[in-house]
């Protein structure tokens, strides 16, 4: 019924939600995905998303579609979020996040320590 919905979808703006609803097409969601020390999250910026945790509050998170295809979900703490709104990160950038490890402040706190670079399609 809805398996060529991208040719209704100029009679039907919903057909492609009707076919993953009726299980035609599948709906990818992103996976979540854990920042780790060596290893870094590499792909395109797909979107950013917003929710909120019971006992953190608002969360940010940006999705990534990794060079392999796989689309993961990944916390943005301050830094990364602040870097990404500093570098004008938008959908189709492409984007590295890395934890370098724990770092200490001036004052003698402890805190990841991230690298982020943001690089824009030419």
């Amino acid at each position: 019924m809805f398996d060529n919905y991208e040719t209704n979808n100029a009679n039907d703006k919903f057909a492609k939600l009707k076919a993953i609803a009726a299980g035609e097409v599948s709906a990818q969601q992103p996976i979540p995905w854990q920042h780790e020390v060596n290893k870094p999250l590499i792909g395109t910026i797909k979107g950013f998303s917003e929710f909120h945790h019971d006992r953190f509050g608002p969360q940010k998170t940006v999705i990534v579609e990794r060079e392999n295809g796989e689309v993961v979900s990944a916390f943005m703490n301050a830094y990364v979020s602040n870097g990404m709104e500093l570098q004008n990160a938008q959908p189709g950038d492409l984007v590295l996040i890395q934890l370098m490890g724990k770092a200490k402040s001036q004052h003698g706190n402890q805190y990841n320590e991230f690298q982020l670079y943001i690089e824009k399609p030419t």
